[in-house]
């Protein structure tokens, strides 16, 4: 089960979160979930708002490999901009297996390409969230190249201007715009969470009208 809590928020199984948000600092609802593992990408007011949930352990931008109830997580250290972080700092990349052999990849507030070796650790996963908003993390053209080079099944788009929110980010129609331009079929959920049996392989799903 995949739900989106908005903005990069993501809870996993009923089990991990990854990046929520406080809902009101940033104009959107507030995440109403428990979590056994919160995972945070980078301590951004709009990522880290572990203390609002209830949960048992936090990780709080992790570099490294660990096992949590038979998930292995893998955190990767990126950049949230295009100079090794000298304007915005780090973000981890998480890399999430689950049990049954399924693979998530978040990319966080990721502000550049990937090289080939990161490339060549995360391609195709099964399911792939990616910042896709532009102004302080990769822009819809950028999203589209790493698309491609990572191959995911399901691509779920992230951290995108909706109504309501309070942050100057572009809107998500100019990267659907150049998803439809590369041919890649377009699924639009109208509820917040879908699960393996609903999901379309070679697809970008995204949420709309959830709340």
């Amino acid at each position: 089960m995949i739900r989106f809590l908005l903005h990069s928020a993501f809870f996993l199984d009923n089990l991990i979160l990854i990046d929520p948000h406080d809902g009101g600092s940033i104009g959107l609802p507030r995440p109403e979930v428990k979590a056994s593992l919160i995972l945070i990408t980078h301590n951004h007011y709009d990522h880290n708002a572990y203390e609002i949930i209830p949960h048992e352990t936090v990780k709080l931008k992790y570099y490294g490999e660990f096992t949590y109830k038979n998930y292995t997580i893998k955190g990767i250290k990126a950049y949230h901009d295009k100079e090794k972080g000298k304007r915005r700092g780090e973000t981890a990349i998480y890399k999430i297996t689950s049990p049954d052999g399924k693979t998530y990849v978040h990319l966080g507030d990721l502000g550049h390409l990937l090289d080939e070796k990161l490339v060549e650790e995360l391609k195709n996963p099964d399911y792939l969230m990616i910042p896709v908003g532009g102004v302080i993390t990769i822009n819809p053209s950028e999203a589209i190249k790493l698309i491609k080079a990572l191959n995911p099944k399901v691509v779920f788009p992230m951290h995108y201007w909706v109504k309501g929110h309070y942050m100057p980010l572009d809107p998500i129609e100019p990267f659907l715009q150049l998803v439809n331009n590369e041919g890649i079929k377009i699924l639009q959920i109208n509820k917040p969470e879908v699960n393996e049996e609903t999901v379309e392989k070679g697809t970008v799903m995204y949420f709309n009208n959830i709340y």
